[in-house]
């Protein structure tokens, strides 16, 4: 399946100052461009026998896994140029969007993810007998890589740039500001600290005004979820999930008191600036 549409998106954001003497400003300045949405179902193409030519790909330091791993797999890159024609997009102003069974949904700048020799992995070699996948243990949940599971051979485990999703189901194309046009505070650029954490630490699992993942709640309507929790306590839960429930799914983002700070005051600005969704 492959569906096109047509957005028009208001893109280049330009700060200008004015003399030392005044006071600073800010300007937005629009500009309009076209730029393709572009939707894969991994599933559908893989029972029309479209994915690609299968290889086995092998991975030095698994980061789902801890651990070396092999995978039956086909070239992701050559599966997009296949099914998509790059020429009628621009991969620099692109993002290429996963979206996974539980609600995860990653994302990355498609030039990047097009450069770096992935694969779609469809099955673990060594996975126990009689089944396609080894089970993933996370946090004292049991997990499954089934259906399909991108991984990077010459990628280094420790780049955060780069995305793993697993039990993934469909990819996508938007445009690469898709998520800041809609969810950047331009009202108060002070919270842009706050923006970007959530961005990066937040918006795979959680939406705003329908905007990011599914795999936690929508954080922002029909109420924001600063309007039912205690700020004090919010900021510690999103420090430490797990002092607040057993075997939460929540992980531990590794970020400061300081930091979950930020991102409790940018939902805040975010809960007066709700859509309906």
């Amino acid at each position: 399946m492959k569906i096109i549409k047509i957005h028009l998106i208001s893109c280049l954001f330009i700060f200008s100052f004015l003399s030392c003497n005044q006071k600073k400003e800010q300007k937005v300045e629009a500009k309009t461009f076209a730029q393709t949405e572009i939707k894969l179902d991994l599933l559908e193409l893989q029972a029309k026998n479209k994915l690609g030519k299968d290889t086995v790909v092998s991975i030095t330091n698994d980061p789902v896994y801890h651990k070396a791993k092999k995978y039956n797999a086909v070239n992701a890159s050559l599966l997009i140029k296949n099914e998509i024609d790059l020429t009628k997009i621009d991969p620099k102003n692109t993002k290429i969007v996963f979206e996974c069974i539980d609600g995860y949904k990653p994302e990355m700048p498609l030039e990047l993810f097009l450069k770096a020799n992935p694969y779609l992995a469809f099955e673990d070699v060594e996975a126990p007998k009689g089944k396609k996948w080894e089970p993933i243990i996370k946090d004292g949940n049991e997990m499954n890589a089934e259906p399909f599971y991108i991984v990077f051979p010459s990628v280094s485990e420790k780049d955060s740039r780069y995305k793993w999703p697993y039990n993934l189901v469909k990819i996508y194309l938007d445009p690469l500001d898709k998520s800041t046009l809609e969810l950047f505070p331009l009202k108060n650029r002070k919270l842009e600290s706050g923006y970007v954490l959530f961005k990066n630490h937040c918006l795979t699992c959680h939406s705003i005004n329908g905007i990011g993942g599914t795999m936690g709640p929508e954080l922002n309507y029909p109420k924001s979820v600063t309007e039912y929790w205690k700020e004090k306590e919010l900021v510690d839960y999103i420090v430490n999930p797990a002092s607040f429930r057993n075997k939460v799914k929540m992980p531990t983002l590794g970020i400061t008191k300081q930091q979950s700070q930020q991102i409790v005051d940018y939902l805040k600005y975010m809960s007066e600036n709700k859509k309906k969704i």
